[in-house]
């Protein structure tokens, strides 16, 4: 990356246009509100940077930044301002915008689709410049191979990524949208998920082998437990064989701490 100049100044807030690809598939009003809060307290606490074309300038980082000054009235921002040429804007603000901790895994996947699509960057290029291996960054994009509703669930983060990967190994389209449905509905770890597939694959390969029996599938798929996580240790339960306590929050978080080992 070529940077002509690079120089830090107050701008005002008219000549800054928002960024022509937004890394964000939807921005939170209520989380512009809480920056905007934060901003009128302790004030700016990292200047946005911006590109400066013509005599107006582009966000590179800091667009929530912008927007929350913006909502605030203030008529000027301290910015870093940069001169970029070509690519190496949208690669300046790839790069910043992986960085951020807040992103959704299908966000993520995203920046990485353009920075490998747009910019001509190979998984290594990628890899060496925000500093991950190339099979973090392929297992990343990834997510945009999965099926809209693994992406949807991704994004609300309704599930996690291990999650995900694992329930989409499952072979059989219908029941993988099925494991999705329990595991959103019922929350649980990576292993449960991978129990769950493994479960299904063991039954469906115990059924195609009885079939000449008269076994098929649907009647094992009858009777196919499905697993959830343990509140307490955190290991798969079969959903039938979970016990129920009614208790409330502090005599839960009592007995938590005691099963774990941190009380008397």
């Amino acid at each position: 990356m070529e940077t002509k100049r690079e120089t830090f100044k107050k701008v005002d807030v008219k000549l800054i246009d928002r960024p022509t690809e937004v890394a964000r598939l939807e921005i939170d009003p209520v989380e512009i509100q809480e920056l905007a809060n934060s901003i009128s307290v302790q004030g700016l606490l990292q200047p946005i940077v911006i590109n400066k074309t013509g005599n107006r300038f582009e966000v590179v980082a800091g667009d929530r930044r912008l927007m929350a000054v913006k909502q605030l009235g203030h008529p000027k921002i301290m910015a870093r301002v940069v001169e970029l040429k070509g690519k190496d804007v949208a690669l300046a603000r790839a790069t910043e915008n992986i960085q951020r901790k807040n992103l959704t895994p299908l966000e993520e996947a995203l920046q990485y689709q353009g920075m490998f699509k747009k910019l001509k960057l190979s998984l290594e290029d990628i890899g060496k410049k925000i500093g991950k291996s190339p099979g973090i960054v392929k297992r990343r994009m990834d997510v945009l191979r999965m099926p809209g509703s693994f992406q949807n669930a991704l994004h609300t983060k309704k599930i996690g990524l291990g999650v995900a990967e694992e329930l989409w190994s499952c072979s059989n389209a219908g029941h993988r949208e099925y494991l999705l449905e329990m595991a959103i509905e019922h929350g649980v770890t990576t292993n449960v998920a991978r129990m769950w597939v493994l479960d299904f694959n063991k039954r469906q390969r115990a059924a195609l082998g009885g079939a000449g029996e008269g076994r098929g599938l649907d009647s094992v798929m009858e009777h196919d437990p499905i697993y959830r996580s343990c509140d307490l240790c955190k290991d798969p339960v079969d959903l039938s064989k979970v016990k129920e306590l009614r208790m409330c929050g502090t005599c839960f978080d009592a007995i938590t701490e005691i099963v774990r080992g941190g009380g008397k």
